[in-house]
């Protein structure tokens, strides 16, 4: 009898690794169409989430610029490295070019941008040129100990050019500064 029990139970045993390699199977598949399916929205969620990113790094190396130029202590040296952080964090979201902004627009739904081309390229030259004084007036700060006026000035002429062009493209751009509208 012992020999007949160990047979069924070896029967039951084989179904039953059969049965769960099936299970596994199809679950495996099932996930499988899923992930496809689900593909392009994670692909769009996470160009959000790496923009997002991007745009918290930005806002960092702002605040640090502002803190290091209003107060003097061991990490103030640090300063023309956040205005350089800034412009080049700043260039992992470009290019500025019209037919990107043009191109995002028209996904999103929009009319389109409320400006020219040519307007359009000239705010970008302005914003680079802006960087560029941000950056000069950082290093008189650290060099020269300069009063932090200058420095303030430039990083709020930054945020402006960036408020002001965002605002013209239909709300397609994100809100860098959270002062769209002002």
């Amino acid at each position: 009898m012992n020999s007949r029990v160990g047979l069924v139970n070896h029967r039951v045993g084989r179904l039953g690794r059969c049965g769960a390699k099936i299970g596994l199977a199809a679950a495996l598949l099932g996930t499988a169409a899923l992930l496809a399916w689900s593909i392009p929205v994670a692909q769009a969620g996470e160009k959000e989430h790496y923009v997002d990113s991007v745009i918290s790094m930005i806002r960092l190396h702002s605040d640090a610029i502002r803190q290091l130029a209003t107060h003097d202590f061991r990490y103030s040296r640090n300063l023309a490295r956040h205005a350089t952080g800034l412009q080049n964090t700043f260039g992992l979201l470009g290019p500025m070019e019209w037919h990107v902004s043009t191109s995002i627009t028209l996904q999103k739904g929009g009319e389109g941008p409320k400006l020219t081309e040519d307007d359009f390229n000239k705010m970008a030259d302005q914003c680079q040129k802006s960087m560029k004084h941000l950056y000069q007036a950082s290093i008189k700060h650290v060099e020269q100990k300069s009063g932090a006026d200058a420095v303030i000035k430039a990083l709020d002429d930054v945020q402006s050019k960036c408020t002001h062009c965002h605002g013209l493209l239909d709300g397609v751009a994100p809100d860098v500064w959270g002062k769209k509208g002002s």
